[in-house]
Order: structure tokens, then C-alpha cells, then sequence
């Protein structure tokens, strides 16, 4: 019995499932919950506690995506093979994440131009 079909409909449910509550407490943070007060709360969980199953729900939309690409790796080296457009796809993608995780970061009170300008002036 070929246990791969069932495997990758499961991943794929829950990537599903997980998206929806990405999404779900990313407009739940940004549009109900009061950021001036923090007064604001939804089934007796504050604005905090909402960011924390954010972030938790975030970190488990990235390991199954990271499980999705596992398991579809044989479709997507024969995809960046064939056609130049997917090769730089997925550049472009790792240079982004990587990008984010290696900018360096600055004071809260800095902007994003001060930030870039000091970036790319600094010796």
C-alpha cells in the first residue's frame, strides 16, 4: 500500500487549516484588538496572548511548508530544471528570507529610510 497520497493529503488539510488561523489571528490582531489600552479581549485572551498563539501558529505554517517542499522535492527540481522563471522564483524567495533574517535591526524609533540610508553609509 502506497502510504504517500494519504501523507501529502494530510499535509496539505492541515497547511490548509493552519493558513486560515494564520490569517484568522493576523486580522483578529490588526483589526479588534486595541493596541493603546490592551483592554481588548476575545475568549478571556488579550492582545498579547493572541500574538503569542500568532506567532506559534506562524512557526507551524513554516514547518509544514517546509514538509510540503520535503515532500514534493522531486517536482520541484524537475520544475526549476525546465524552466528559467522557477529557478528565479525560487532566488528570489531565498534571498528574501535570508535577507530578513540577516538586516540588521535598529532602534524603534528610527525610520525605514534613516535605517537603509545608515545601512548602506556605514564603513
Amino acid at each position: 500500500m502506497n502510504i504517500r497520497p494519504l501523507l501529502l493529503s494530510m499535509t496539505y488539510a492541515v497547511l490548509y487549516l493552519v493558513t486560515c488561523a494564520l490569517i484568522g489571528t493576523g486580522l483578529l490582531l490588526e483589526l479588534r484588538m486595541d493596541e493603546e489600552d490592551g483592554a481588548e479581549r476575545l475568549f478571556g485572551m488579550s492582545q498579547d496572548d493572541w500574538g503569542e498563539i500568532h506567532f506559534v501558529v506562524a512557526i507551524t505554517f513554516a514547518a509544514l511548508a517546509v514538509l510540503h517542499l520535503v515532500q514534493n522535492w522531486a517536482w520541484i527540481k524537475s520544475a526549476v530544471r525546465r524552466s528559467r522563471p522557477a529557478l528565479v522564483l525560487v532566488t528570489v524567495g531565498l534571498v528574501l528570507v535570508a535577507g530578513l533574517l540577516l538586516w540588521p535591526t535598529t532602534s524603534a524609533h528610527a525610520t525605514w529610510s534613516d535605517q537603509l540610508r545608515h545601512t548602506l553609509t556605514d564603513d
